[in-house]
């Protein structure tokens, strides 16, 4: 919904100048197949792999039918970049050589915006207080650590480290430049003790900024360098710029490094675990490298990664937590849209260990022989098994099957087939494994729930009936056919459907306000000859708070057999509707008229409304 301050037909032109199919090519790098007269691609809102999302190129809108998100090209940006309105729209307006006019005051959107810009102005303060303090006598701890890790000034000014000395100078630092002690808890930098007082809560540790990719400090982490912290690593808590389960760290990094090398989409991004990794491997040359900050990777992540490769490597610690770490990011990974690979190192070995003992050229090697996803899941699963026991080697076959019936490439299932009988050192045929295989897809299929889609094109079970089992036009009353009467009705206004022939008449029929509000404005171009675009409805309202905006724009027609005659009979019963509510009004009018000939008169209007009432029906019938 616009933000009410930038003007209606300044966002119109702006949205008419961006292609919303090309905006959002060129800022998630998806992969859009056209498909008659739209766009498909795999969501870049929810994990999935096969293309729910639909790009609407002609109404300037997107929708995915897997998870219900929908939006125009500001609503894309403000999502999938993270941007406020205003933003956004400051984005297109460049991409189209527009100018922003001036706009009026809005206290709600400017009060926000100034909390961020503090937030955003205490953190780069911060930032540079603790690098200061890194280069005091008073940081010998830290110097110390870092010394041990072998970090040298390079990798310092890069990542921008910092230490924290004591609990209260970097409160005292803030308040000199004129900031309050409630700034400085929003902003994350400190927190208030149980007297009241507000305190830095990664006193002692090593600092590490968290940068975000348009190069502003978010947030940090802090290193415990004590040892006596159950918490190794700590993170600022959520902010108005903060969220862990979206920050990246070194995704700033990855963009300059992207930058420099001038191309569309780096080879891969390779994922560690933790800061240090991440320092290592850039250090060592790899400055296609991140972190996640101690959490799952989210979708979040994923769309964030997306925009620099369509491959990414996981190079995790070789021991068991790290290959257990490694299992759980494959499985948020695996609807992503995202090739995997995955980088094996010897155990209990991380990336700044193995740069340390065999440099980057064997680790160069590691990654260019990186695996698949579903070859780590065998190889890890063989470390349970004992196969000089015959029982042992059935049960990781059978264990193993379960892994490759889960891919839908018979070519595939066949590497790994044959994959499992080298390891098992079998002398049976490898039918025999087919064979096995095909039982395990048969009973895994038996097993499984019917699976509930909302894929464009597909039905869930009994939507059709839940449309079209008894006509519309003989449910005149029934509140509930009346709210899918006028919905069906204002969506097929909405998409221009062929049969949908919008009238000031039919707009009377429709009681739904916001519905009304549609089709009102719909008439209302086309009686100066202009077109209502689906899109325009994202300046109108909140969809994203209001489901049934929200279920109009992405409503499936396919669930309806016959629209056209469906559209018919919804259209007769709002109007056999509108003559109850009117013959039901005389009714009372008549029960209190004392006046024979004005009585007389309304019996008269009442027997012409059923007339046509039944007049409706029969012809909605034939």
């Amino acid at each position: 919904m616009s933000s009410g301050f930038i003007g209606s037909d300044f966002v119109e032109k702006l949205k008419s100048a961006n292609d919303i199919v090309s905006i959002i090519s060129k800022h998630s790098g998806l992969r859009l197949e056209k498909k008659g007269k739209n766009y498909w691609a795999c969501c870049p809102f929810h994990g999935e792999n096969k293309p729910s999302f639909c790009i609407n190129e002609y109404e300037q809108f997107y929708h995915c039918f897997g998870c219900g998100e929908s939006g125009d090209v500001i609503t894309f940006l403000r999502k999938y970049e993270g941007l406020d309105y205003v933003e956004a729209v400051r984005v297109l307006a460049e991409s189209a050589g527009m100018q922003i006019p001036k706009f009026g005051d809005n206290q709600k959107y400017i009060k926000a915006k100034k909390n961020k810009e503090r937030c955003l102005q205490i953190l780069n303060l911060a930032k540079e207080f603790y690098k200061s303090n890194l280069y005091k006598s008073t940081a010998k701890p830290a110097q110390d650590y870092i010394k041990k890790r072998g970090l040298g000034k390079k990798a310092l000014e890069n990542f921008e480290l910092g230490y924290s000395e004591n609990s209260f100078n970097i409160v005292n630092f803030l308040k000199e430049k004129g900031f309050s002690e409630q700034d400085l808890k929003i902003s994350g930098v400190c927190e208030i003790s149980k007297a009241g007082k507000p305190y830095d809560f990664l006193t002692g540790r090593l600092i590490f900024p968290i940068v975000n990719s348009r190069d502003e400090c978010i947030g940090f982490s802090g290193r415990d360098l004590k040892g006596s912290d159950m918490m190794k690593y700590k993170n600022s808590p959520s902010t108005p710029v903060f969220d862990k389960s979206k920050a990246i760290y070194a995704i700033n990094l990855v963009k300059k490094f992207k930058q420099t090398q001038n191309i569309a989409s780096l080879e891969n991004i390779i994922l560690v675990e933790g800061q240090f990794d991440v320092i290592a491997m850039h250090n060592a040359g790899f400055g296609n490298t991140v972190a996640c900050l101690g959490t799952a990777i989210t979708a979040e992540h994923i769309r964030e990664l997306k925009r620099y490769s369509d491959v990414v490597t996981l190079c995790l610690d070789g021991d068991n937590a790290g290959q257990k770490a490694t299992l759980r990011t494959i499985e948020n990974l695996k609807n992503s849209d995202l090739t995997i690979k995955v980088v094996v190192l010897p155990d209990k070995v991380d990336p700044d260990d193995f740069l340390k003992k065999y440099g980057s050229s064997e680790l160069q090697k590691l990654i260019d022989d990186a695996i698949s996803p579903t070859e780590f899941k065998i190889l890890y699963l063989k470390q349970n098994y004992d196969f000089s026991k015959p029982d042992e080697k059935s049960k990781f076959l059978k264990e193993s099957l379960k892994i490759i019936a889960n891919l839908n490439s018979v070519s595939e299932q066949e590497i790994y087939l044959t994959k499992i009988r080298q390891m098992t050192d079998l002398s049976m045929p490898i039918d025999v494994l087919r064979r096995d295989l095909q039982n395990e897809i048969s009973r895994s299929k038996r097993n499984a729930s019917p699976p509930i889609s909302r894929y464009k094109g597909n039905q869930r079970k009994g939507e059709v009936q839940k449309y079209s089992q008894n006509s519309p036009a003989k449910q005149t009353g029934n509140k509930r056919a009346i709210e899918k009467a006028q919905t069906f009705i204002t969506a097929s206004c909405l998409h221009h459907k062929d049969y949908a022939c919008i009238s000031s008449q039919i707009c009377e029929y429709i009681t739904n306000p916001d519905y009304k509000k549609i089709l009102t404005q719909i008439l209302e171009k086309e009686k100066n000859n202009q077109k209502f675009l689906v899109a325009t409805v994202f300046d109108l309202f909140d969809v994203e708070n209001q489901k049934h905006i929200k279920d109009l724009i992405g409503f499936n027609f396919d669930i309806i057999e016959n629209q056209k005659l469906y559209y018919d009979e919804c259209l007769t019963m709002l109007i056999n509707s509108s003559l109850e509510f009117k013959k039901s009004a005389l009714s009372k009018q008549y029960s209190i008229e004392q006046d024979a000939e004005k009585r007389k008169q309304i019996l008269n209007e009442i027997s012409q409304i059923e007339k046509t009432i039944k007049v409706n029906e029969k012809e909605t019938d034939n």
